[in-house]
This record gives C-alpha cells, structure tokens and sequence, in this order.
C-alpha cells in the first residue's frame, strides 16, 4: 500500500490513543444467499486497456507529529458520515454512536464478553490453489464459491480518466466494505469520479457476477477534516462504504462483522487482489495476531499484502459455527508487517448503521 517506513506506525499509535474501544462485544451475521445469478451488468470492460494509477496515500516522516487528543466534540464530529453527493452532505453520528463516544470519554464502557473459538479459513482443494516460491498467499479460482464470491475488486475512476483498484466485500445486500483512501484522494481533489464492484472476479476475463455500479459511497468525516497533509494524520478514520445500484447481496450473500474487546489472539484471513499478481486474481492468506500489536483502533500482523489489497476484510473464521466475521479492514503495509484498522464499537455502529439501510 505505500513505501517501506515503519514511522507511520507512531503516528498512527498517537492518533489512537483518542479512539478507544468499547469492551461491548456486539456482532451482526452474514449468510450465503439464494445462489441465484446475480444482478449485476454482464459488459465486461476491456481492463487491459485501462490505464492504472496507484490510490496509495503518499507517506513522509510522520513519528515527531503531534497529534492531541481530541475531545468529545471533536470525537462526533470525526464519526460524523461525509457521502459522495453533489452538496456534499455531512450525516451527524447516531444517537447511539453519540452514547459510544461519551462513554469512552467518560471511561465508563462495559465490560467484555466471553470469546469465541477462532480457527483459520479452511484450505481449498488442493487442485484449486497455486502456491509461488516461499509466500503464503493461495490463489483463490473457485471464486463463485462462499465466502470468497462476497469478496470483489473495486476499480475507482480518476478525474483524468485513470484507474486505480483496491479491494471490497460485501457486509450486507448492497454495502461494500472498504478502505476511504479506495474512494477519496487528498491529492488528487478529493472524491474519484467513478467506481466498479465485481465480486468473485477471477481474472480480467471471467467476471461471474459482471460488473456493479453505485449509488452512494460513504467515508468519515474525520478522513477529511484530521487531514493534516499526511496520512498519518487520517489512518484512524480510513474506512469507506460503497453502495452498490443493484443488491447483489440477495444472489451471492455477505459476511457479517463484529467487535470484541479486549484483543485477544486469533488467526487472521485477508482475501484480496494484490497488485503484484496476475491482474485481478484473487489471493488469500492466514496469520497469527498477537494481542499485543493492537492499539485501540489498530491491529497489524505478518499476512502478505500487497498495493491492490488495501480494503481487504480482516476476517475471523469460527470452526465451531462455520461463520465467519470481518473485524479489521487492511489499510496499510511497512516493510516488516502489515496494518488493519479495528472495528472497534464505534467503527462497527458506523458500519452497521449504513450497512442495514
């Protein structure tokens, strides 16, 4: 996602301390759909001809900014919803957000729950997958099978006609969730003119599901007015919400999400399009996450990412119940591990309160 520096970390460890999470553990499920054929338009574009740009937000030498501790006023504002319309509308946070952001100014959130048994994405078929020299990525090529069919690449148009691509999963009938900086680029004059969904794209010329278009994309308001010239200064809010025209979630189904606090450990799975593959074909991987790397809004670990995976759903897979439920979403890379942004109890009201819309 961006360069080899590790200094975004602190920065980013800074900016974290404002957002703590709340110890409720709340979740919503997913569910695999009708199977049917999906909606969406079946013109293929001709990707080969489009020519690419790289979304990934420039980073400096963030470690030595300050960045304070806002308040409870600052807080709301930042939760605040900010949607690609043409007046630029701004949503304020919920009533219940509101309650989630005094507590945590307060101090006064509840206490956890219990924990459930988490295990790693059970392996595919030994005849589906492909494994390259010493990384541990698995090429996916039974993309029309769950949960890997609710996983897609997003291509967002430039304002000169460029393309970049990230990756989005589907958490809920028409709800992609996604990285902000997938959506809206503080270098290139905000929100990107246009953007494209194909879940379970294997490949440039087998999109099993075609092609869906949007009607609403949403960031927080914090992505845009904590821009401080830096990305360091926005990691915490970098999160977005593509609406998608057609509901495809009805044929292919969606992965739920949760929030559990306090961290604990658990296998990570990150399925996404990296940008160092053959052109749009879907990769997974599984890693340990050690508590102890976590900040309040923040996790990393050691899965293989690449530019072209950023938006990627962080997802735990529960052995027990067979369900599986998205509790990061991958952000960012360093040279030596990678980044995820927590839903933590904020977070997760933000996305659930677009996402059941």
């Amino acid at each position: 996602m961006f360069g080899n520096r590790t200094a975004i970390i602190a920065a980013s460890l800074l900016a974290a301390v404002a957002l703590p999470t709340t110890t409720l553990a709340q979740s919503v499920p997913g569910g695999e759909g009708s199977g049917e054929a999906a909606r969406g338009s079946l013109e293929a574009p001709d990707f080969k001809s489009r020519s690419l740009v790289d979304l990934t937000p420039k980073v400096t030498d963030e470690a030595s900014r300050d960045f304070s501790m806002p308040t409870e006023e600052e807080l709301q504002k930042g939760f605040s919803t900010r949607s690609r319309s043409r007046d630029g509308e701004v949503t304020p946070p919920s009533d219940e957000l509101k309650k989630i952001i005094e507590e945590i100014v307060r101090g006064t959130a509840a206490e956890a729950v219990e924990k459930p048994g988490l295990t790693e994405e059970p392996p595919l078929d030994e005849a589906s997958r492909q494994v390259i020299g010493d990384d541990d990525r698995v090429q996916v090529t039974q993309t029309r099978q769950y949960p890997f069919n609710v996983i897609g690449q997003i291509w967002s148009k430039t304002n000169d006609g460029k393309w970049g691509i990230c990756t989005g999963t589907l958490v809920g009938k028409r709800a992609v969730l996604t990285a902000a900086h997938c959506l809206y680029n503080h270098d290139a004059g905000g929100w990107l003119a246009d953007y494209e969904f194909y879940p379970g794209l294997n490949g440039q010329d087998d999109a099993p599901y075609g092609k869906f278009g949007f009607v609403d994309a949403y960031i927080l308001e914090g992505y845009i007015s904590n821009y401080q010239g830096v990305y360091g200064s926005v990691v915490p809010w970098d999160l977005g919400i593509l609406i998608l025209d057609k509901p495809a979630g009805d044929q292919v189904g969606w992965l739920g999400y949760a929030t559990y606090d306090p961290p604990y450990p658990f296998t990570a799975n990150v399925v996404g399009y990296p940008g160092d593959k053959p052109t749009s074909t879907m990769w997974r991987t599984s890693c340990p996450v050690d508590p102890a790397t976590a900040t309040q809004n923040n996790f990393t670990y050691l899965c293989d990412t690449y530019p072209g995976s950023s938006g990627s759903a962080v997802y735990e897979y529960h052995g027990d119940t067979k369900a599986r439920y998205v509790v990061g979403v991958n952000i960012a890379e360093t040279e030596t591990f990678n980044i995820a942004l927590r839903l933590n109890g904020p977070y997760f009201q933000w996305v659930r309160g677009i996402a059941q819309e």
